[in-house]
């Protein structure tokens, strides 16, 4: 099927979910991998990781308009693409992958389908402060956007020594039950403190958070 869901932010990103239930050969038709994209897709054996993975690559196919698909991954892990001064990002959960392009800033994505486990390990990546700010009405949305957004700005930062409950901070915030919104996150790089803002939008049965910042705060 098409996306299910796109954003655009003009000139600056573009946002992009799929919920891949088509068989791997549907994808394979539509994306021209490289050798080095083959190599890594024929050492994933679960079926399911292989249609996420085919997913992500699907979105961003469907964002660029293009699809060739060439991406190289830092040392860190971090993707990217060979064109330079181009920023991607991924995320997938369940049968959802997602994706994130632009051309001007870094970018880190996240996608999580709303499960009660999260209760369970929210002490674990949120700070006591955190955790003071999630009320009990859809708590369990509240720790999945929470998680959504630490990973979003996780990624964004591409660093894997990153303390994900205390270098990357969310300030006070309220849900108001919405369906979409904007917060801010603070990201701890060396001595520095920088507020990022973070989009998160509720697609499904999941919640996808996106954080944007231009990458010379990047170290």
């Amino acid at each position: 099927m098409p996306l299910i869901f796109r954003e655009s932010v003009p000139g600056i990103a573009e946002t992009g979910v799929w919920r891949c239930t088509e068989p791997e050969e549907f994808f394979r038709s539509r994306i021209l991998l490289d050798p080095a994209d083959e190599a890594m897709l024929s050492g994933i054996r679960n079926v399911s990781r292989r249609l996420q993975w085919l997913g992500c690559r699907m979105v961003l196919v469907t964002l660029s308009g293009s699809p060739e698909v060439r991406i190289r991954y830092g040392s860190n892990g971090k993707p990217g693409l060979l064109t330079p001064g181009s920023f991607i990002s991924f995320a997938h959960s369940g049968c959802y992958a997602a994706a994130i392009i632009s051309d001007t800033t870094q970018t880190g994505i996240d996608l999580e389908q709303v499960r009660g486990k999260i209760a369970r390990v929210a002490d674990r990546f949120l700070t006591e402060q955190e955790l003071s700010l999630v009320s009990d009405n859809q708590r369990l949305e509240q720790l999945t956007l929470f998680w959504c957004v630490k990973e979003a700005l996780y990624k964004l930062r591409g660093k894997p020594d990153v303390d994900i409950k205390y270098d990357l901070r969310i300030e006070s915030f309220d849900y108001l039950c919405s369906r979409e919104g904007q917060l801010t996150g603070t990201m701890k790089a060396g001595e520095r403190i920088y507020h990022v803002p973070v989009t998160w939008r509720k697609v499904e049965d999941s919640i996808i958070a996106w954080a944007l910042s231009k990458h010379e705060i990047i170290e």
